[in-house]
């Protein structure tokens, strides 16, 4: 599969068209600190920053653009996509405070009336979106990028925009209307609820990232819902927010009663561990 990554890469190169990161910064390992230490972040913009989202700038998605594609870094990063730290793209010049103004305005998609971020960062809902995009709509989402090369999780995508420029709002956004399979719907849902994490319980989220993989653990955490049939996402934030306190993690308020309901046995966890929390 490394060949399609391999053969985008010397195509882009041969048409002088120069390249930029998308990273996606909840990747595991983080791959902002390894192109720091690689001496390749000379040229980078964090998407947060700037908007009303700074405060979880250590989680949003950077560009980088890159100045020496044969860095060893870069074929490490081609050679391990299965661990989604991103994607590739190029153009026939990397502008980066207009490569910010498109993606900027693309952070967000509307669910169900409610604001939610909106994952490009994330090289599986690039490719699958791209995928099943027209052609034609390719523009709206690359915007001034060339092309783009994306690991759906299976296999090396390259996907060529016709019409490269900038698009900006108001405009469509055709790939809020794809539908998500399980799979990804699942994965976007964790990504979100990391940012959450981030946010909103910053201190402890770091303090358990100290002992564990944050991922890991939120996997766990989202299986002990599902099994509880906690499936709202007020009920999955706050089994996370007490489970984030050591004091509170192993509290017996947390298993269910025999013959309880799903919703009595939240109505009587929250209300045992919000009390034990106050007198904590």
């Amino acid at each position: 599969m490394i060949e399609v990554a391999q053969d985008w890469l010397t195509e882009q190169l041969a048409q002088q068209r120069e390249l930029v990161l998308i990273i996606d910064s909840l990747a595991e390992p983080d791959p902002i600190k390894a192109l720091f230490a690689a001496d390749l972040m000379q040229d980078y913009v964090n998407l947060y920053q700037g908007t009303e989202f700074t405060d979880m700038a250590e989680v949003g998605p950077w560009l980088v653009r890159l100045h020496n594609s044969d860095a060893e870094l870069i074929q490490t990063l081609l050679n391990t996509p299965e661990s989604d730290w991103g994607w590739l793209a190029s153009a026939e010049h990397i502008d980066l405070a207009t490569l910010t103004q498109h993606w900027q305005e693309r952070l967000l998609v509307d669910e169900q009336e409610q604001r939610a971020f909106y994952r490009f960062q994330d090289n599986r809902v690039i490719a699958r979106h791209l995928a099943q995009l027209s052609e034609a709509q390719h523009p709206l989402l690359l915007g001034p990028l060339n092309s783009a090369l994306c690991w759906d999780g299976q296999a090396w995508q390259s996907i060529n925009n016709p019409h490269p420029a900038l698009y900006p709002a108001p405009f469509d956004k055709p790939w809020q209307e794809l539908a998500e399979p399980e799979t990804v719907s699942q994965a976007v849902l964790r990504h979100n609820l990391e940012q959450w994490l981030w946010q909103n319980h910053s201190a402890a989220t770091a303090q358990l990232a100290e002992t564990q993989p944050l991922s890991s653990w939120l996997d766990t955490k989202l299986e002990q819902a599902q099994s509880w049939q906690w499936q709202s996402l007020e009920r999955i934030q706050f089994l996370l927010r007490y489970q984030l306190d050591p004091a509170l993690a192993e509290h017996p308020a947390w298993a269910p009663v025999e013959n309880e309901t799903a919703d009595a046995h939240f109505a009587r966890s929250s209300k045992e561990l919000f009390t034990a929390s106050v007198q904590a």
